[in-house]
């Protein structure tokens, strides 16, 4: 085995392998271990750094894990290890760590393919890959001083997210600015720019989603005897399209969205308890909504991925994470040592992607 990992150049009596076929064992690699393979040679690092062996590796990337935010940390939790395994959440460095006013929790914007958008202090954006700790800061979005006409001091709220768009092959960080101009800064153009007015009232909530290539809102009615929308505005179009949540939930600004599985999830943030959610199973379809029970309450949820044998994880009232059985619906507390508290999770993959992205 030992010969395996030698360059050709330096193999002598074993085969001569191909860089063909070198860059296919270690693109079945984790990522940890191909950055360190990356020291043996000059050929090595050359073909674990081009864009199509990043693809190759990404595409065969099954190591997802949880990225734990809360008062000026980030964590990252390996969730499916062994469960006899004592889990400890590892903390991370990122960009202005300890550098700036403390926030309740290091707030995320959106995570895909290794990239997680975070704002460690106010109003400063990075796109952060946490698996090798890349990193970009994204510019200050340049905006005229003045609020849109005809809006009132309810919108002066700036609203953000961040996906991916692969029929172009581009991540872009999007800005709802004053609750009516949407900008988009481009990474592969590395520029930003306005594309139209937000065509809805009233932003509901922080909570943003990416999915199917765009970026979730929850929206309040556009007009007399209207209805409250989730708002997907599609990152390779830069144009919105509504979707419509479950006809039974009429009080829309006690909910808040979020995905499971590459589903989108309806839940409730209210004071009072709750004990259920919802999920649109195919995307886009009103009729798809499908009511998800628990016996557990929570004032707040945010389900996180599906586990071992179907369960569900979730992040019950920001300070604990739950298994739920989708059969029955029963809770069980999935225990981690040294939990902070509060704390917002989001899953990512571990992968070599660059958020500068002509490394990709």
């Amino acid at each position: 085995m030992q010969n395996l990992f030698l360059t050709p150049k330096k193999m002598s009596n074993g085969p001569n392998l191909s860089e063909d076929i070198i860059g296919d064992i270690l693109s079945r690699l984790p990522v940890k271990s191909v950055c360190r393979f990356r020291c043996v040679s000059k050929l090595w690092l050359h073909l674990t750094t081009q864009p199509h062996f990043i693809q190759a590796h990404l595409k065969r990337t099954q190591s997802r894990k949880l990225l734990i935010s809360s008062t000026n940390s980030l964590f990252s939790l390996d969730h499916l290890a062994p469960i006899d395994d004592d889990l400890l959440p590892l903390e991370l460095d990122f960009p202005l760590k300890g550098g700036g006013p403390l926030l309740p929790w290091i707030q995320t914007f959106g995570s895909c393919n290794g990239l997680v958008c975070i704002m460690p202090v106010p109003e400063k954006f990075f796109i952060f890959n946490p698996t090798t700790r890349d990193c970009l800061m994204v510019p200050d979005c340049p905006m005229p001083i003045h609020v849109c006409p005809g809006q009132d001091s309810r919108n002066g709220y700036h609203r953000h997210s961040f996906g991916y768009a692969p029929s172009i092959n581009d991540y872009k960080f999007v800005k709802v600015a004053y609750g009516c101009m949407v900008h988009v800064f481009s990474l592969k153009n590395n520029s930003w720019k306005r594309v139209q007015d937000f065509p809805y009232k009233h932003l509901l909530d922080d909570s943003t989603t990416f999915l199917n290539g765009a970026v979730h809102w929850l929206c309040g009615p556009v007009g007399v005897g209207a209805t409250y929308v989730i708002a997907a505005f599609d990152l390779a179009e830069e144009k919105f399209l509504d979707l419509a949540p479950p006809d039974s939930v009429t009080n829309h600004t006690r909910f808040t969205i979020g995905v499971l599985g590459g589903c989108l999830c309806l839940l409730h943030k209210s004071s009072m308890k709750q004990h259920s959610f919802w999920i649109m199973k195919e995307y886009n379809v009103k009729e798809s909504w499908t009511r998800i029970l628990i016996t557990d309450s929570y004032f707040s949820l945010q389900p996180l991925c599906y586990w071992k044998d179907g369960k569900i994880l979730l992040v019950r009232n920001r300070k604990q994470l739950l298994l739920c059985n989708t059969k029955n619906g029963t809770c069980k507390k999935f225990l981690v040592n040294g939990l902070p508290f509060p704390i917002f999770a989001d899953v990512y993959v571990e992968s070599l992607v660059s958020p500068n992205f002509q490394q990709n």
